[in-house]
């Protein structure tokens, strides 16, 4: 009897220094995981701060929380993974241990904050639907270590991809389209800050037509330069693009427009900083000489400037920002407008 017990003690000693082993083992490779992927970040954030030439290409970056700066960044070195329409993207565990320092939960609120900015810094996601975007979330804990997991991923038994496209090959011919239009674009914009703008604008204006027909893709880059016809979105979103590449400071900004009959609805416009270090609003969409929404603002050929590189005190009259873009709370704060208009 006191033979078996003692085999059973030896048994019971063997079991548990395997599991220690085991554990062990898991801890180490999840330290090791978390720490390539805290590294990557890191080597990857460090990159982008130190080739940051242009204040507006992150603009949006820089007003957002920590948590959600680790997401956007995470997105962006892991954009094959959006093209590939599936495949779930897992976030540093520090988009944990942040939220905590915050004391907060709301992880959704982060993500979609993370987007928001995203979308506004970086415009190459036209072929992504927002919609199907979801973050799941998941608190592990082992020998007193917790680790926090969000992952990206599509909602079930989708893809990240909007109607247009259906595979990643679809994807990447479409990034290289609009590439070579835009290359092609500002091949021919020259001379000072001031040409190069009034270049970018009159091209969207004279090549681009307003869409009363909501087709698909009418509010990204690609609806602009492959198709040539969007909604204010696609205007505001193409003229970044191509200032973007001229390395002039431009954002998107989003608000209400008002005709002379006091209608509103929702609009997109930017600001673009010129050489004299002022901002200045241009609305491309209301300077297309055609009819330009369900507002009922026309723009004459004549009346083309009437919303370039204009100052507070004349585009304000018509124009109200709003920098809760999509109801979460983070109120973006947009580039202080110079109070009169742009001067040569």
């Amino acid at each position: 009897m006191k033979k078996n017990q003692k085999g059973i003690s030896i048994l019971s000693i063997i079991l548990l220094i395997f599991i220690i082993i085991v554990a062990g083992i898991i801890y180490t490779s999840i330290a090791n995981n978390e720490h390539e992927m805290e590294l990557a970040y890191e080597n990857y954030y460090q990159e982008q701060v130190y080739n940051q030439t242009n204040e507006a290409k992150r603009y949006y970056y820089n007003q957002i929380s920590k948590p959600a700066q680790i997401m956007y960044d995470t997105i962006l070195m892991n954009v094959d993974m959006i093209k590939s329409g599936t495949e779930p993207i897992k976030f540093p565990s520090s988009v944990g241990e942040s939220i905590n320092e915050l004391d907060s939960t709301d992880d959704n609120n982060y993500f979609q904050t993370a987007w928001d900015a995203l979308s506004l810094d970086n415009l190459n996601f036209f072929f992504v639907d927002t919609k199907k975007l979801t973050v799941s979330s998941k608190t592990t804990s082992l020998f007193g270590y917790r680790s926090y997991e969000f992952t990206l991923e599509p909602i079930e038994g989708s893809t990240y991809y909007n109607s247009t496209f259906t595979n990643r090959t679809e994807v990447d011919t479409a990034l290289k389209q609009v590439e070579a239009v835009a290359n092609s674009i500002i091949s021919d914009a020259k001379g000072s800050t001031y040409t190069k703008v009034k270049y970018i604008h009159d091209w969207i204006v004279d090549n681009v037509e307003y869409d009363n027909d909501n087709l698909e893709n009418h509010d990204n880059i690609y609806g602009t330069f492959i198709n040539r016809k969007v909604v204010c979105e696609g205007y505001a979103e193409a003229f970044k693009y191509l200032l973007d590449k001229l390395n002039i400071p431009c954002v998107l900004v989003y608000g209400d427009g008002y005709d002379n009959n006091g209608n509103v609805e929702a609009h997109a416009w930017n600001y673009v900083k010129m050489e004299d270090g002022k901002w200045y609003a241009v609305d491309t969409t209301w300077d297309d000489p055609i009819y330009v929404g369900r507002s009922g603002i026309f723009a004459s050929s004549s009346r083309k400037y009437e919303y370039f590189l204009k100052g507070s005190n004349t585009f304000n009259r018509n124009h109200i920002n709003d920098g809760d873009v999509s109801g979460t709370g983070q109120n973006f704060v947009y580039p202080e407008l110079s109070t009169t208009d742009y001067k040569r």
